[in-house]
């Protein structure tokens, strides 16, 4: 019994950075995003949420399911995983720039010039973010250290020239500029300190070689990875088509203040990834996979508590009258994210046994029943019937699914 409430210090170490990275980023732009939003308003606020959602698809889509593929491979064979993940970046640019070129042309056609301006920002931010194949290695590596430092520059950066637009009273669509610098100046370091740390030989035929293992193998993720972002996202797209974008804001704000401690989770559960995946023993994979249940359920109760009492005092502050009705969401917000958090477990340790094809047909499975499901509660319930979408589909995915 002793033995099994031993925790890894590397793991809590690495953890902690992981948080520290996390939380400095999320409540930054918190403060940052309510400033934005009351000099905005809720509609425009609205346009970039809906913008942002919509570029989550591309991300998902130009990944093709190597995120988690890299991290087990870099976990299990450093250099191996290094090969893999610089032999693929051309696959993951090709299939960003043809999914970018798309959405755009739909914007340009649908949308008004302000909606296409985030749309932008957001592309250029996305092409970043793709590149960003180092944060997966220094997590699996346990030296969160570096994303947290590097990420913490680009946040200051990125915060302070928001800070500025708002005081200057510059117009809407310059919001973009710090969204791009958020995405760009962590790539940037964590780039350069990667190519030093590591000497990199690129070869014509091993690249020809990886790119059809990533196209078979993460092509039996890429369904379940887009099903995760069309059954988190699809409320986002229909709030905007059948309610109105005051109403996405409002849910968004409910979901980056109700889910910010989200990242406690995704830290914890990352690190000790790093040794459940690395280990042999079935006594220690057991005990890690106990703990960390435990640990995401003590937090998310305590989170819901605190969330209870204190968050429309928060939103009040925070965003002002504008924004009041998000503290009504805030709670389902909470048990969802518990939730979620707690099917990433599975998700991650079924990947563990190569279970790519059960959770291509799981997670499409789950994301064919969000939209009948979102339409249905958002056209009768409005933003309430989003937040129980969330929930609803998050306990499906966990227990049923499962």
């Amino acid at each position: 019994m002793v033995l099994n409430m031993v925790f890894d210090k590397k793991i809590f170490s690495n953890s902690a950075w992981m948080m520290l990275e996390k939380f400095l980023g999320i409540f930054g732009l918190i403060f940052v995003n309510s400033y934005m939003a009351k000099y905005i308003g809720p509609e425009s606020f609205g346009k970039l949420a809906f913008t942002t959602s919509i570029f989550i698809f591309v991300q998902t889509l130009s990944w093709f399911g190597a995120q988690n593929i890299l991290f087990k491979r870099f976990s299990e064979n450093t250099q191996s995983g290094i090969n893999l993940a610089i032999s693929t970046q051309s696959m993951r640019f090709y299939i960003y720039l043809i999914t970018s070129i798309c959405v755009l042309v739909y914007l340009w056609f649908s949308s008004d010039t302000l909606t296409l301006i985030f749309g932008l920002g957001n592309c250029i931010a996305s092409y970043f973010i793709i590149n960003d194949i180092f944060t997966i290695y220094n997590n699996s590596q346990l030296i969160s250290i570096v994303n947290a430092l590097t990420n913490i520059i680009g946040l200051i950066l990125a915060l302070v020239l928001r800070f500025i637009l708002v005081l200057v009273e510059a117009d809407a669509y310059t919001m973009i500029f710090p969204l791009i610098l958020l995405a760009m100046v962590p790539l940037i370091l964590k780039k350069n300190y990667f190519y030093k740390k590591n000497l990199i030989i690129k070869n014509i035929k091993n690249e020809k070689r990886y790119n059809k293992y990533i196209f078979i193998t993460g092509g039996s993720l890429v369904l379940s990875t887009l099903s995760i972002a069309l059954y988190t996202q699809i409320s986002n797209i229909f709030l905007a088509k059948f309610t109105s974008f005051s109403d996405l804001a409002i849910y968004n704000i409910a979901i980056t203040i109700g889910g910010a401690w989200g990242f406690i989770n995704i830290s914890l559960i990352t690190s000790y990834f790093s040794k459940i995946y690395e280990t042999s023993d079935n006594y220690k994979e057991k005990k890690y996979l106990r703990q960390i249940h435990l640990i995401i359920i003590a937090i998310s109760l305590f989170i819901l508590i605190i969330v209870y009492f204190l968050g429309p005092w928060v939103i009040q502050k925070l965003y002002g009258n504008s924004f009041f009705e998000a503290s009504k969401l805030l709670p389902f917000i909470v048990i969802a994210t518990m939730l979620s958090a707690l099917g990433t477990i599975s998700y991650r340790y079924m990947i563990k046994f190569n279970a790519y094809k059960y959770l291509s047909i799981k997670m499409f499975t789950i994301g064919l029943l969000a939209i009948p499901l979102s339409y249905i509660l958002i056209k009768k319930y409005g933003v309430i019937g989003a937040a129980w979408c969330f929930i609803i589909t998050e306990l499906i995915s966990l227990t049923i699914a499962n």
